[in-house]
C-alpha cells in the first residue's frame, strides 16, 4: 500500500512537472513564419547581376502572361484611388480584390483562389508621392462590413498594408527588419511577399504587412470596455497633422517640455477616435504622465520609485539593440508604437523599416556613433547603468545569432533566391528608378544604379556597422557614467 501511494504521488508530481514544462516551452518557443524559409526556393543561385535601368520595359507584363511563384493580388476600382498627392486625403474607395495563391504550382491569373470586396487608399508619409505607391486595405463583404480573413496566411483580420519597396532597391529591408525583430519582440508585424495589379496594370513586388492593432494575434492586450474609465491602449509617436482632431494627441510631459522632434507627438491609436471618451483620454494622459514623472525624475533609477515596475525592460532593451544595429534613426521620434495592457507594463513595437541600414537619409550615416541616447524616454533609460549593461549584454548575445554577419548575408542571399524572377519583373516595371532622373536621394552621389549595387550596399553597411559596434558597444557606458548624469543624481 505504501509503495502504491509513493508511485501515485510520483505520477502526480510528474504530471504537474510536465504541465509546467510544456507551459514554459510554449512561452519560450518563438516560431516566426518566414516565407523564404518555409516555401520552396525555385531559383537557387539566382543571377541578378544584370538588373539595372536597362531592364525597364524590356517586356510587357500582363494578366495574361504573368506566371509567378508569389501570390498575386489584383484590385479593380471604378474610380481613382485617393491620397496620391495629399496626406490629408485618406478617403477609401471601393475595390474588388482577387487573390491568386496556389500552394502547389505557379500562379496564373485564370481562376482566383479567393475574392472579396475591399476599401483601399494610398498611404505613407513620403512614399505616397512615389510613382510606385503603397496601399491601405480594408476587406469588406457585399454590405460594406468588415470581412476578417487570413490574407496570404497572415493573422485573420480585415486591416492590412501593402508596402511599396521603391526607395529600397533591394526590396528586402522591411521583410528583413520585421522578421528579425519578430524573433525577439513580443509582437512584430507578420509579412508576405506578393505581386500586385491595379486596374489590370502590373505594379511590381509588394510586401503585405499586418497593421498594429489590438487583436489576439497582433497586439494582444485587453479590448475596450466602454463602461470603464480605464483601458489598455496603444500610442503612436509620429508626425502631428493639423487636420487631425486634437483629442487624439497627448499633452504629456515629453511633449510640452520640447523633448520631441519638431512636429512629432504621441497619438492615441487605440481606443480609436470614435470610441475615445474624455474620461478614457484623461486616464491615458494621466497614466503616461505619471510614468514620465518617474523616468524624468531624480529617482528614475531607484528600484522602488523609478521606472522599473512600469516597462517591460526586455522589450525596450531589444528595441535599442536592433535599432542601433539597423541604423534605424526614424525610430523613437517617428514610426514608433508603445502599448500597455491596463494590468501590465509598457512595451514597444517596430514599424516602418524602409530606411534601415542607411537606405535613405539626407546625409550618409557613417555608422560610427549611437543615437538612442537622444530619443524620448531612451535618453533617461540609457542614463541608468543597469539598463545600459542589459543593452550591451543583449547586443553580444544577438551578435552570435540573428545579428551575426554571416547569418545576415545568408538571409539576404536566400531571400533573393526565393524571390528570383519576381525581382526582374519588378524592375521591368520600375527599372527607371535606377536612373539619376528618378533616383530620389537628396545627395546624388548616393544613387544606386543596379540591383547588384543595392545588395552590395546593404551588405557593406551590415559589415561596417557590426565591426564598429563590436569595438565600441562598451562605450554606451559613457551615457550612464556619473560624470554624464550627475545632474540627475544629486
Amino acid at each position: 500500500m505504501k509503495n502504491k501511494t509513493i508511485i501515485l504521488l510520483l505520477s502526480v508530481a510528474l504530471i504537474i512537472f510536465s504541465f509546467f514544462m510544456n507551459d514554459y516551452q510554449e512561452k519560450n518557443t518563438h516560431h516566426r513564419y518566414q516565407e523564404h524559409l518555409e516555401k520552396e526556393t525555385m531559383y537557387p543561385n539566382y543571377n541578378y547581376q544584370s538588373i539595372n535601368a536597362s531592364t525597364y520595359q524590356t517586356k510587357n507584363i500582363t494578366e495574361q502572361n504573368i506566371s509567378s511563384h508569389l501570390p498575386i493580388l489584383s484590385f479593380e476600382t471604378k474610380e481613382a484611388i485617393h491620397g496620391a498627392n495629399d496626406k490629408e486625403d485618406n478617403i477609401y474607395v471601393n475595390a474588388s480584390l482577387k487573390v491568386y495563391d496556389e500552394a502547389t504550382q505557379k500562379n496564373r491569373m485564370t481562376t482566383e483562389t479567393y475574392s472579396t470586396e475591399s476599401l483601399i487608399r494610398y498611404r505613407g508619409n513620403s512614399s505616397r508621392f512615389f510613382e510606385k505607391k503603397g496601399l491601405r486595405i480594408k476587406l469588406t463583404d457585399e454590405k460594406g462590413k468588415d470581412n476578417d480573413y487570413p490574407l496570404l496566411g497572415l493573422s485573420k483580420d480585415h486591416d492590412f498594408v501593402l508596402h511599396n519597396p521603391y526607395l529600397d532597391k533591394t526590396l528586402l529591408r522591411n521583410y528583413l527588419g520585421y522578421n528579425l525583430t519578430g524573433e525577439v519582440m513580443e509582437y512584430s508585424p507578420n509579412v508576405r511577399f506578393c505581386e500586385v495589379f491595379i486596374n489590370h496594370e502590373y505594379q511590381g513586388v509588394y510586401l503585405l504587412v499586418e497593421t498594429i492593432k489590438v487583436s489576439q494575434n497582433r497586439v494582444n492586450i485587453s479590448e475596450l470596455n466602454k463602461n470603464a474609465k480605464v483601458t489598455s491602449y496603444i500610442l503612436e509617436i509620429n508626425h502631428r497633422y493639423s487636420y487631425e482632431e486634437d483629442n487624439i494627441y497627448l499633452n504629456n510631459f515629453t511633449n510640452y517640455t520640447n523633448r520631441m522632434k519638431t512636429n512629432s507627438a504621441y497619438k492615441i491609436k487605440y481606443p480609436s477616435a470614435k470610441n475615445l471618451t474624455q474620461d478614457i483620454k484623461q486616464y491615458i494622459e494621466k497614466d503616461v504622465n505619471e510614468f514620465e514623472r518617474k523616468i524624468y525624475s531624480y529617482d528614475y533609477d531607484n528600484e522602488k520609485k523609478g521606472y522599473y515596475k512600469d516597462i517591460d525592460i526586455d522589450s525596450f532593451v531589444n528595441y535599442v539593440v536592433m535599432n542601433e544595429f539597423f541604423l534605424n534613426y526614424d525610430a523613437g521620434f517617428n514610426s514608433t508604437y508603445l502599448y500597455k495592457d491596463k494590468t501590465g507594463k509598457f512595451k514597444i513595437a517596430f514599424w516602418d523599416m524602409n530606411n534601415i541600414f542607411n537606405n535613405y537619409f539626407a546625409d550618409v550615416l557613417d555608422g560610427q556613433d549611437f543615437n538612442f541616447q537622444n530619443r524620448p524616454w531612451f535618453q533617461m533609460l540609457l542614463k541608468d547603468e543597469y539598463f545600459t549593461e542589459r543593452v550591451i549584454k543583449r547586443y553580444r548575445e544577438l551578435r552570435q545569432t540573428i545579428l551575426n554577419e554571416e547569418y545576415l548575408y545568408h538571409y539576404i542571399d536566400d531571400t533573393i533566391n526565393y524571390l528570383g524572377e519576381a525581382i526582374e519583373r519588378n524592375y521591368i516595371r520600375w527599372g527607371d528608378s535606377f536612373t539619376d532622373e528618378k533616383n530620389l536621394y537628396i545627395n546624388p552621389e548616393r544613387n544606386i544604379h543596379s540591383y547588384k549595387e543595392a545588395i552590395d550596399q546593404i551588405k557593406n553597411v551590415i559589415h561596417e556597422r557590426g565591426i564598429w559596434l563590436d569595438k565600441n558597444i562598451d562605450s554606451l557606458k559613457q551615457f550612464s557614467h556619473e560624470s554624464k548624469v550627475k545632474e540627475m543624481n544629486p
